[in-house]
């Protein structure tokens, strides 16, 4: 059965040397005196603008998750719901740089009691894919390319990738809520339905980063369609929304090809 961020500071510069600059009609004098300085005697020196502290924090997060380095877990839990039926989802997945693994079950306890949880591994390795559905033998994803990565933060190249959200204290500490856009944890065409045509129309993630741009907390959503169904299938939208936890940042996480 198979039923997923100055034009202030340019401004006023621009504004203070159309000030110094005489008229065309104006004579311009020359003082003669030696070692006469255009500079007032008193003039105070401008302070460089100080980076804030979550434009420090997202340079940080997007340099480790461009780098194609960066390792961590994620673990994740919430649900699936399409035009009809409603399932829970729990897993997690180990990234180390473009590579991942990850296996997740769809849980049909709640809704049809007695089918218990149907389990779909996917791993991506070297720029090659595979899964494994049930207890079915893994299968090559022949159509497996950059799209089809599981990996969260591959569309992250720089810091502009990454919107800012606004700060969260949590426990006395201040986290920063960025965005990434175009992830995907889970593909619509993993659904243990007779699905067929599945299709992602947005998804994006949200997670919360520390001072030095480590991935804590977050939670992602994918808005998505497929036709679920014998034959041509009944067109359903489908939407995931997960629950996020980091942890094993930076460690060295081992994953290797089925």
């Amino acid at each position: 059965m198979r039923v997923g961020l100055t034009a202030a500071a340019c401004l006023l510069g621009a504004a203070v040397a159309a000030g110094c600059l005489p008229p065309p009609t104006a004579v311009t004098t020359v003082s003669s005196s030696p070692g006469a300085s255009s500079e007032p005697q008193n003039a105070t020196p401008r302070p460089s603008a100080t980076p804030k502290p979550q434009d420090l924090a997202i340079a940080a997060f997007a340099k480790q998750a461009a780098g194609g380095k960066l390792s961590y877990r994620v673990s994740f839990k919430g649900e699936v719901r399409m035009s009809v039926d409603r399932l829970p989802i729990a897993g997690a997945m180990d990234v180390s740089g473009p590579d991942f693994s990850t296996s997740f079950t769809y849980d049909f306890e709640p809704t049809y009691p007695g089918f218990g949880k149907y389990r779909v591994q996917v791993r991506g390795v070297d720029g090659r894919g595979w899964t494994k559905r049930g207890s079915g033998a893994w299968q090559q994803i022949k159509t497996y390319g950059p799209a089809q990565s599981y990996v969260p933060f591959k569309t992250v190249t720089a810091a502009a990738d990454v919107r800012y959200l606004g700060p969260v204290k949590i426990g006395g500490a201040t986290f920063h809520k960025v965005l990434v856009k175009d992830a995907i944890l889970i593909h619509p065409n993993t659904l243990p339905y007779q699905s067929q045509k599945e299709r992602v129309d947005e998804s994006e993630v949200e997670i919360l980063i520390d001072n030095a741009g480590t991935p804590r907390s977050g939670t992602w959503t994918l808005r998505g369609q497929a036709r679920i169904g014998p034959g041509g299938g009944q067109l359903q939208r489908v939407v995931y929304d997960l629950q996020l936890t980091f942890s094993k940042v930076g460690e060295k996480l081992s994953i290797k090809r089925p």
